[in-house]
């Protein structure tokens, strides 16, 4: 009896439940792709809700109601967990509806907007499960689901195979699942045979669904062949392709370097640099700013030999938001004789996003102003110079004020790197020991007969630029076993192409095996202002672009970059551009110019490699699309003709007398029932078998002995048989098929 009801619980599970689950799944990934507009904390319900809701589909059948109390339950539960709710008290008296009102929407509000959103996708989950009850509503929901997938993916810069891979292995068995429900309603005799052996349905099933993924994951990835026609109309009007690109970051690519595989951003990550990106240019803020900078964001002192770790234990203090607050303090402090100049930033945040570090020209000293969900977390690092919050918030606009060092070349070539300091230099210093000795034997090399640090760094500085090209996808096959894994060693005498994270890194190291403490930094170039391209573009005045000069800067997730900065005793940490292309715009004593024998673009950004070839000889791939779309075409309406129907039957049949088709249409037939559930025994004849089925369905008994009479003609006749025969074997054949 035991065994008898966990058998029953496991086939409402599969037949009842399962596709419930299934489109959770689905909801799933839909709502993954608003990552750029939900908080962390919004997705932390919805995961928690819905995994609540899964569970209660699993052990609920029925009772609707019920199901969906629990899950209103849970969001509640759920988001006191996450969200400060202040309790306001109760109303002073519950007969006054106003005091009841008023406690009732203090309360609500602070659920808003996370339990609309809740409600929504739970919403979601059971229409969709009861859309998708029979084959041609789960069908719909499914190509539905892929159709907007494909459509984010087309218009927005994210990566969502993985996305459409799951729907489609959750589609697949979704179909299976309403095929079974299918046979148990309507042979109930052969869903009892089948479910005796359930390993002979899931066996099948999974393995085709993984073979089919594999297949699509496996697939080399071909070029682009033809755009959407989003794109393509977009272009041909001589626009940019919008894109809603969030903390995008640079991931690797395969070993052929040829084609990155992600987008540019400011990445989170940097435990694991390097690989190849594809340019973004949509828009992450605008920057009115007194004096042109490098936006400075944080920045990282261990070097791994594959990426970037922060430091432990790092002392922050509450950062002071305010026009009247004290500046904040730097470890060390500036020297007294040290210059600087006061820059004005007045930030406005376009990415929807939430964002932990705040961009300014280094180093901030008062943030006097500050649009954000959550002020108090905002801390202030003084020995890395970083303005951080406690967790990501979602940031509108601020205004900072920075006081930048100015770039007194003659006072630096009188100082040291390396001098005595209340700073510790020596995290500054550090290298792994499975650095290779060639890199450290080449910044020797580079650096042998300079008589000071200033010098030092500026030749390395040189060296990286003059030597080694730029490009957004370094051809990572160059890579051997010679550098030991080891990123700096790969890059300087393998690779030897990259873009800024390469060449900042290989700074960092080489700087720091000749004693010059340095560390690596990372924010976003200076961005480029719309009002000189617009100059340029209607044939305004031509002008040289101040490199100190006021203005809007527009940035982008193209800008994200890094670069480097040197500890000097006095001055505090000046910083460095090594990327081959980029210069860092740097306050200078009046009445100097800094010489650089570096061209750059107006914007700081290099321009994406082939752009300008995009769409070059575009004519020959969509006309071989047009060819093959007109084949398939051709193909589909022969397949659909009576005539073709007959052609192929008659190649297929060729030489074949009558009473041989009809044995060979009986074999046919055997064998789709045979699929359907209805076994014939070993020792069985045909007309035993035939007999037993024509008690079964008694409304297919003519079908079934008229099949079998013309079978018995055709196989124990002694002549070639005749027309008539096939056409009542097929007739009566065909029959049984659309009934079963």
């Amino acid at each position: 009896m035991k065994l008898r009801i966990t058998e029953q619980f496991w086939r409402q599970l599969v037949l009842e439940r399962l596709h419930r689950l299934l489109v959770i799944v689905i909801v799933l990934q839909l709502i993954q792709c608003l990552s750029d507009y939900w908080w962390e904390e919004t997705y932390f319900i919805v995961y928690g809700v819905l995994t609540v809701t899964a569970i209660t589909e699993l052990l609920i059948t029925r009772l609707i109601g019920i199901r969906l109390a629990i899950s209103g339950v849970a969001a509640i539960g759920f988001i006191l967990l996450k969200i400060p709710i202040e309790w306001q008290g109760w109303p002073d008296s519950w007969k006054s509806w106003a005091n009841v009102k008023d406690f009732i929407v203090v309360h609500s509000e602070q659920f808003h907007p996370f339990i609309e959103l809740t409600i929504g996708v739970v919403a979601l989950v059971h229409v969709l499960s009861w859309i998708g009850s029979r084959r041609v509503g789960a069908i719909g929901v499914i190509v539905l689901s892929i159709t907007v997938m494909a459509a984010i993916d087309s218009f927005f810069p994210l990566e969502l195979w993985h996305n459409i891979a799951w729907i489609v292995t959750a589609g697949l068995a979704w179909l299976v699942v309403l095929h079974l429900r299918q046979l148990q309603i309507r042979h109930p005799d052969s869903w009892e045979a089948l479910a005796e052996r359930p390993l002979d349905i899931a066996v099948p099933a999974v393995l085709i669904i993984v073979i089919v993924l594999l297949v699509g994951i496996l697939m080399p990835r071909a070029p682009v062949i033809l755009e959407d026609p989003y794109t393509i109309w977009t272009e041909a009007q001589g626009r940019e392709v919008p894109a809603f690109g969030g903390d995008g970051g640079i991931q690797k690519v395969s070993s052929s370097g040829n084609k990155g595989s992600s987008l540019s951003g400011y990445s989170r990550d940097d435990r694991n640099i390097g690989g190849g990106f594809q340019f973004d240019y949509s828009p992450v803020m605008t920057i009115t700013t007194s004096q042109r900078s490098y936006w400075r964001g944080e920045s990282k002192m261990v070097y791994t030999g594959k990426g970037w770790g922060d430091s432990k234990n790092q002392n922050t203090v509450p950062a002071e938001i305010g026009k009247t607050a004290a500046d904040m303090e730097l470890v060390p402090p500036r020297g007294e004789g040290t210059k600087t100049i006061e820059v004005v930033q007045t930030v406005n945040v376009e990415r929807k996003g939430k964002q932990s570090v705040l961009f300014t020209a280094s180093p901030a000293a008062t943030v006097t102003e500050l649009k954000s969900d959550s002020n108090s977390g905002l801390k202030w690092n003084p020995e890395e110079w970083e303005l951080r919050w406690s967790k990501p918030a979602r940031v509108e606009t601020y205004s900072v004020v920075s006081r930048v060092t100015i770039l007194d070349e003659k006072a630096l070539r009188e100082t040291t790197a390396s001098s005595e300091s209340s700073l510790p230099l020596a995290p500054y210093l550090q290298l792994p020991d499975s650095l290779p000795e060639r890199v450290r034997e080449l910044a020797k090399q580079q650096t042998t007969g300079l008589t000071n640090d200033y010098d030092r760094a500026k030749k390395l500085e040189q060296y990286l630029k003059e030597t080694f090209p730029y490009t957004n996808t370094p051809d990572l096959s160059r890579r051997t076993n010679k550098s030991n894994g080891d990123f700096v060693d790969s890059f300087l005498f393998e690779i030897q192409e990259g873009y800024c994270d390469y060449f900042s890194t290989s700074f960092v190291v080489m700087a720091r095996s000749i004693g010059l403490p340095t560390r690596w930094v990372k924010g976003y170039s200076t961005g480029f202002d719309p009002s000189a391209l617009d100059r340029a573009r209607f044939g305004g005045p031509e002008e040289i672009p101040d490199p100190t000069g006021a203005g809007t800067y527009t940035i982008r997730n193209a800008d994200a970059h890094s670069w480097a900065e040197v500890y000097f005793e006095g001055f505090g940490w000046i910083p460095f551009e090594p990327t081959s292309g980029f210069s860092i715009p740097q306050p200078l004593p009046e009445g100097e110019v800094l010489q650089s024998n570096v061209d750059t673009e107006v914007n700081g950004t290099p321009v994406e490699e082939g752009t300008l070839d995009k769409n070059k000889d575009w004519i020959v791939p969509v006309g071989a699309v047009v060819v093959v779309l007109i084949i398939l075409s051709l193909i589909f309406v022969a397949y659909r003709s009576n005539n073709a129907h007959k052609l192929w039957n008659r190649i297929r049949n060729r030489g074949n007398t009558p009473n041989q088709r009809v044995v060979r249409e009986m074999e046919r037939l055997l064998s789709f029932l045979q699929r359907q559930g209805l076994r014939r025994e070993s020792h069985e004849t045909i007309r035993e078998t035939f007999n037993r089925w024509e008690n079964k369905f008694s409304s297919l008994h003519h079908e079934f002995e008229e099949a079998l009479t013309s079978f018995e003609k055709a196989r124990y006749g002694h002549d070639s048989g005749n027309s008539q025969t096939l056409h009542e074997f097929t007739e009566a054949a065909n029959k049984i098929r659309k009934a079963l």
